[in-house]
């Protein structure tokens, strides 16, 4: 009888061990379906804020509008954007706050050439190129050499035989020291050893408003603040210093082709904060890329004389560390920076 017993409750105690080691396989079961669950995520859950870092209504303004109209189609969760303008310091306010953001993806960029890779080498920026996570490029427009139609020269050979015939008669008008513009003539400059006077303005209408009533010769714009007053004839395109035809622009030459190395576009790009989780990267860059291939957004950049220009993040970086380099060496070139 007490052999019966002993039998018995061993035999309970070896089926419970049993039943206890088949309960901890299905708990370590279920913590590894969880934590597969807890490495995906569900960004995202709310309204992702894009920064302009310029005033409402220019080029850069009205292509993250553009975008942002149309990319809760592409966004998991029918997520929309948010457009906040934060001008101030040639883009380098917007920037600033962007690169003291919390790197979760809610808050993005449609930065430009001229803070990410010029206003580090001619201010004292809180931030470089490693301060971002980079996830698509938007689009790209070239500097465009502009002269009144009335104006003696037909052509570039025409202006570049007058500047070397007479140097430091011929002024050429820009949107701001050390931008884009003003760097990609003093790298025109430095190819054809020629002297120029350098007129700054407070943006590109300004400097086109100058041309225009003849206070200066020349003036360097993007493609797209020209195109208006080249369509009405008057103004005309001696050269392209882009790497690019521009809509609107394509029988312009450029400099290229005309034996001169130098090809400097100003390009527009989605940045992030530094950090960015690799999953909620990939969601954005799926989004923009599917969003710049939208017929809205095509047809929208077609009203402003632009073309979508989308490349990957690792490209996108690329480019903004070769125009970065090329910036610096530029700019120390003309004297601007030491």
């Amino acid at each position: 009888m007490r052999k019966s017993l002993l039998f018995k409750t061993l035999l309970i105690a070896i089926m419970s061990l049993f039943i206890l080691a088949a309960c901890g396989s299905n708990v370590d079961g279920d913590n590894e379906n969880n934590t597969e669950e807890n490495t995906e995520t569900n960004f995202p859950e709310k309204s992702i804020t894009m920064i302009v870092p310029y005033a409402a209504g220019g080029t850069t303004d009205t292509t993250a509008r553009a975008l942002a109209n149309v990319i809760s189609d592409y966004l998991p969760n029918d997520i929309s954007i948010a457009v906040e303008n934060k001008e101030g310091g040639a883009g380098v306010v917007g920037m600033t706050e962007l690169a003291n953001s919390k790197p979760d993806g809610y808050t993005i960029a449609l930065a430009t050439s001229g803070p990410m890779t010029i206003a580090p080498h001619t201010q004292d920026t809180s931030y470089d190129l490693d301060s971002f996570d980079y996830i698509a490029q938007a689009v790209t427009t070239p500097n465009i050499v502009l002269v009144k139609d009335d104006s003696p020269w037909e052509d570039y050979e025409d202006f570049i035989e007058y500047v070397k015939e007479n140097p430091g008669e011929v002024t050429y008008g820009t949107s701001g020291s050390g931008n884009s513009q003003h760097i990609s003539m003093e790298a025109l400059a430095g190819v054809e050893d020629l002297d120029m006077e350098h007129v700054p303005y407070e943006g590109g209408s300004p400097a086109i408003t100058a041309l225009l009533g003849g206070h200066i010769d020349v003036s360097v714009n993007q493609s797209v603040e020209a195109l208006p007053q080249i369509e009405s004839g008057e103004l005309r395109a001696l050269v392209n210093t882009g790497a690019t035809a521009s809509k609107g622009f394509e029988d312009v030459p450029l400099l290229e082709d005309k034996g001169v190395d130098v090809a400097l576009d100003v390009w527009n790009g989605i940045v992030a904060p530094a950090d960015l989780p690799e999953e909620v990267q990939e969601i954005l860059v799926d989004a923009f890329e599917e969003a710049l291939d939208d017929e809205r957004v095509i047809d929208q950049f077609d009203k402003l004389g632009i073309e979508p220009a989308f490349e990957p993040p690792e490209k996108l970086k690329e480019i903004a560390e070769e125009t970065y380099e090329v910036h610096g060496e530029v700019l120390k070139e003309a004297g601007i920076t030491e």
